[in-house]
């Protein structure tokens, strides 16, 4: 999932891939707020779950970004 989310911020926010870890906040990958809002519809599109861009900016790590799509998969 990680690796998923991964791609998408390389593919659709052109970030550089050596930038992104699992401590990764959006304020470090260049994502502003406009851009957390694309974000959560992209991850809602690529994962079939909701995703509010408030819950994005206030998790703000992409690891816990992961873990809250990753249960929400689960759940579905």
């Amino acid at each position: 999932m990680y690796e998923k989310v991964k791609s998408l911020l390389t593919d659709v926010f052109k970030v550089p891939e050596d930038q992104i870890t699992p401590e990764s906040t959006l304020e470090m990958l260049g994502l502003d707020s406009l851009a957390a809002v694309e974000f959560a519809l992209a991850l809602e599109k690529d994962f079939g779950v909701e995703v509010s861009d408030d819950e994005v900016v206030e998790l703000e790590r992409l690891d816990k970004i992961v873990d809250l799509v990753e249960s929400r998969v689960r759940a579905a």
